[in-house]
């Protein structure tokens, strides 16, 4: 049981990496940990922590755009304001569009974590359902291959 904290205390940092850094695949990262986790309790444990880096990562890319100016080319100053009057008549479409995308990647979660910190949606309302949405998502990336694997 041990070796599961040493395989988690890798695969956390990697999941932060593949949260910020585009080109690096959080999908890949979980299968690759399917065939170290020995046991669908295991898995789990490092589908959670794979959630968590993702999640610190889409939090640091939030708290990046909620912090930085607004942006300075024209047209995507026209879409963030187009975006806040949507968010300003329907508060909750952001939750909607942030759970959508953190399970199927659809628009990338990557640009829904910066859009949501540059339209100061609630960060506690993001990151719950964020990672709720990332727990499902990674949770069918593992498991689907390891029952496929093994066999329900």
């Amino acid at each position: 049981m041990a070796d599961i904290w040493w395989i988690a205390a890798g695969y956390y940092p990697l999941a932060v990496l593949s949260a910020v850094l585009p080109w690096v695949n959080a999908e890949l990262v979980m299968l690759s940990a399917v065939p170290l986790a020995g046991s669908p309790l295991r898995l789990g444990a490092l589908v959670g922590v794979v959630t968590a880096g993702q999640m610190t990562g889409k939090a640091v890319m939030y708290w990046i755009a909620r912090r930085t100016n607004r942006p300075h080319g024209p047209l995507l100053q026209r879409v963030l304001e187009r975006w806040q009057e949507r968010l300003q008549r329907c508060p909750r479409s952001a939750l909607g569009v942030t759970f959508v995308s953190s399970i199927v990647g659809i628009p990338p979660f990557y640009l829904v974590a910066m859009a949501a910190g540059a339209l100061n949606v609630a960060f506690g309302r993001f990151l719950a359902v964020g990672t709720l949405g990332r727990l499902i998502h990674f949770g069918i990336v593992a498991f689907l291959p390891h029952f496929t694997w093994r066999g329900l």
